[in-house]
C-alpha cells in the first residue's frame, strides 16, 4: 500500500482528578473541566494493515483547586494545552470499513496564566497588588485506543476512535487517567 495521509482531527477530553500533596493544605485535588481540543496529523501506511502517525492538538482547559474540605483554594484558570503523539495503527480487517487498533506514546503540554490580585497593607492605607507569573510543565503520555475507520474513497477517510491516555503530572500523588474521544476526517496520496 505505502501510502501517505494528512487529516484534521478534534477530540474530546475527560480527565480524572489528580491529587497533590501540599504541606500547608494536605492533600489538595485538580480538577479539569471536560473540553476539546483541535489538531492536524500525518500517517504512513505500510501496508493494508499497518500504519505510524503522528498527531498535534492544542486547546484550552478549566482547572480547579479543591482543599481536603471540598473548598476552591484557588479560582478557576484556564489552562492551554498541546499535546503531541506517535502511534502504531492496526487496521483489523482488508475492507473500505475496518475496525482499529492503536497505541502509543507522547506528551502533553501544559501551561497556566497565574494572575492573582491580593490587597496589601500598607504605609498609607491598604493597596492592591497583582502579581502575574506563569506556570507549565511537560509531561510524558502513553496510550491505546479502540475505534473504526471507513475509508469512503481511495483518497478520503474518517475515522472515530476512543481510548485512555495516562500521564503523570509532577508533584502528583497518582497517575492520571484521561478518556479522550477522537474524530478524524482526512486525505491519502
Amino acid at each position: 500500500m505505502n501510502k501517505l495521509e494528512v487529516y484534521g482531527l478534534g477530540e474530546y477530553l475527560h480527565q480524572d482528578n489528580t491529587t497533590f500533596s501540599d504541606p500547608y493544605y494536605g492533600n489538595v485535588t485538580m480538577k479539569m473541566d471536560d473540553t476539546g481540543l483541535g489538531g492536524v496529523g500525518v500517517a504512513y501506511h505500510f501496508n493494508d494493515f499497518l500504519s505510524v502517525r503522528a498527531d498535534f492538538m492544542f486547546g484550552e482547559a478549566t482547572l480547579h483547586t479543591q482543599g481536603p474540605d471540598g473548598t476552591y483554594l484557588i479560582p478557576a484558570q484556564t489552562a492551554f494545552l498541546q499535546t503531541g503523539r506517535l502511534n502504531l495503527d492496526y487496521n483489523m480487517i482488508n475492507r473500505r470499513i475496518t475496525p482499529v487498533l492503536t497505541a502509543g506514546i507522547g506528551y502533553q503540554y501544559l501551561e497556566i496564566d497565574q494572575n492573582q490580585t491580593y490587597a496589601v497593607q500598607g504605609y498609607n492605607g491598604s493597596f492592591y497588588v497583582t502579581q502575574n507569573s506563569y506556570y507549565y510543565e511537560t509531561d510524558f503520555t502513553w496510550n491505546v485506543g479502540a475505534g473504526f475507520r471507513w475509508n469512503v474513497t481511495d483518497q478520503f477517510f474518517i475515522k472515530a476512535m476512543v481510548g485512555p491516555q495516562w500521564l503523570q503530572y509532577s508533584g502528583a500523588n497518582n497517575i492520571t487517567t484521561q478518556i479522550e474521544g477522537f474524530f478524524v476526517i482526512g486525505w491519502m496520496f
